[in-house]
């Protein structure tokens, strides 16, 4: 810096007051000279005046260099000429004056860059602050939602009335499914919220995708898979009951004659009548798989109470401990966190528990190369903060091709199962509104996860 002028400055204006103030003080007691003394004031004041005007400039042109820093202002330009007292400070500053405005310069491309990233991408994207004020809608949204530009969520009413409250009420990393009619097509939209905060501003992003294809194609799908195995069913118990029914009818005509009852002898008789049981047999097998099918549709309607985790798990233990014991299989159940609570039906979660147990008991006691066969149920808090059950166990595993199969109604690998149970497992999660899964693999430890 440059500061020895400044200095030199202050240094030789205090001289000259100290000067001319001696020379007053003599002139004073010395002389009667009242004129001279009167100009000699009048110079001090003003040689004071401007000692303090001198130091008062640059005073303010330091504070003006800390107001830079301050606001951080690229535009403003300090002197770097030698004349100048702090030549060396208006260097450095206006230094990093060139690289602050570099950075703006690189901030406002990394900004356009995303912007156009944001409006080209194919999900609908909405950026509001809590006031519902619109910082970002990007062009997918705007097609999706029939709107153009808008600055406040308050205008997606006409849209669809709702839709400003769903926006603002769902809990962050909620997901949401709702029907919406624009520019005369139906969609059903997934509504994904995030919630972040830039500065002091919290910012609420909301995605949106039309998943209405994607959801009839797996309609379609499940349908199918459905009426294959409804097919297989009925053809299993029809064909032979048709096949039986023709062989009986041709022990009592020849041709389009019918057999005399004295002609019959015994075993014709004998074989009729067994052949008459097989076909009750196949109808009553066929009145209870359309009886299951029917439960499938009409579930009891949930009677939802809070109910804590570790009570569901307890009357598990107390329902399976001592069977599972006798077979040689190690139980156990836990709650990692104390005071886990759901809001569910309890019968109907308690049903889908001990459907998941039966199965794991199968898989273990089919599975013959385990070293131990043990079944765990252990209930947590796992992504998002969801409660969720798992049930573990060692045995033979699910086949990675017949994951989405398993929850199929009547389809099953067991050869005396129903292929319903995990079926109403599904649909009672979804009355719950949460889901069930599993993880595939065949030889490795298996793990259905109900999350509510």
């Amino acid at each position: 810096m440059n500061s020895d002028k400044y200095y030199k400055g202050i240094i030789v204006r205090v001289l000259i007051i100290v000067i001319s103030s001696l020379s007053l003080a003599f002139l004073t007691f010395r002389t009667n000279y009242l004129y001279t003394i009167s100009a000699f004031v009048l110079l001090v004041g003003a040689e004071t005046w401007l000692l303090i005007n001198y130091i008062l400039k640059r005073r303010d042109e330091i504070k003006r260099m800390l107001e830079y820093i301050k606001e951080n202002n690229p535009t403003i330009y300090f002197s770097e000429s030698r004349d100048y007292p702090f030549n060396e400070l208006g260097y450095f500053l206006n230094e990093i004056g060139g690289i602050v405005r570099e950075v703006r310069i690189d901030r406002e491309n990394q900004f356009q860059y995303m912007q156009y990233i944001v409006r080209h991408v194919s999900v609908g994207l909405i950026a509001f602050d809590l006031k519902g004020k619109v910082e970002i809608i990007n062009k997918a949204a705007m097609e999706l939602l029939g709107v153009g530009e808008i600055n406040s969520i308050i205008l997606l009413e006409k849209v669809k009335p709702e839709l400003p409250g769903i926006l603002n009420n769902m809990k962050a990393e909620e997901q949401k499914v709702i029907n919406l009619k624009s520019n005369n097509r139906i969609m059903q939209l997934a509504i994904r919220v995030t919630v972040f905060e830039i500065g002091k501003k919290v910012i609420r992003l909301v995605s949106f995708q039309d998943i209405k294809n994607e959801l009839d194609e797996k309609e379609m799908d499940a349908w199918q898979k459905l009426i294959r195995v409804l097919t297989h069913e009925i053809i299993n118990s029809v064909t032979p009951v048709t096949s039986l029914t023709s062989t009986i009818s041709g022990f009592f005509k020849r041709g389009d004659d019918i057999v005399s009852s004295k002609d019959l002898s015994d075993d014709t008789i004998r074989e009729a009548l067994t052949g008459l049981g097989y076909i009750e047999e196949r109808g009553k097998n066929l009145i209870d798989f359309v009886s299951k099918f029917r439960s499938l549709t009409k579930l009891p309607v949930p009677r939802f109470e809070e109910t804590k985790v570790t009570d569901l798990l307890n009357e598990i233990n107390l329902l399976k401990k001592e069977e599972l014991f006798a077979k040689g299989i190690n139980f156990s159940s836990s709650v990692v966190s104390d005071g886990l609570t759901v809001f569910c039906d309890r019968g109907l979660i308690g049903h889908v528990l001990l459907n998941l147990v039966n199965n794991a008991v199968d898989a273990v006691e089919s599975n013959t190369e385990a070293k131990g066969k043990s079944i765990e149920i252990t209930g947590s808090k796992g992504e998002e903060q969801r409660i969720q059950i798992v049930i573990a166990d060692n045995g033979t595993g699910i086949p990675e091709e017949l994951v989405e199969d398993i929850f199929i109604p009547f389809f099953t690998t067991k050869e005396n199962g129903s292929g319903i149970g995990l079926s109403l497992c599904r649909q009672i999660m979804k009355l719950h509104g949460g889901t069930i899964s599993v993880n595939p693999g065949v030889g490795i430890e298996t793990r259905f996860t109900v999350k509510f």
